[in-house]
């Protein structure tokens, strides 16, 4: 399960949720204040962090992590239907 390590108070955190949003993207939300977070992640990792499993994400990395994300749900979602689809190297099911 993917959970959102944020500070209450987060622009940086409202728009990765905001992308988890607009993914609709399961998540689950952990508020915890930065003194909080440093026994989970160390002090090299900031808030906000995404957890996936035993992956951690945080500070540069997130816009890859989300753009990965992103792809992974488009194609969930291209192979969830009962209909034909033909895919960006012209492919046919």
């Amino acid at each position: 399960m993917i959970k959102l390590y944020r500070e209450k108070n987060s622009a940086q955190a409202d728009t990765i949720e905001a992308e988890f949003r607009e993914l609709v993207l399961g998540y689950d939300r952990v508020v915890i204040a930065s003194k909080e977070a440093l026994p989970l992640f160390g002090p090299e990792v900031a808030l906000p962090v995404i957890t996936n499993n035993e992956r951690i994400v945080s500070g540069d990395a997130i816009p890859a992590y989300i753009k990965e994300l992103t792809q992974l749900m488009h194609d969930w979602q291209l192979f969830q239907g009962d209909t034909c689809y033909v895919d960006d190297d012209g492919e046919a099911c």
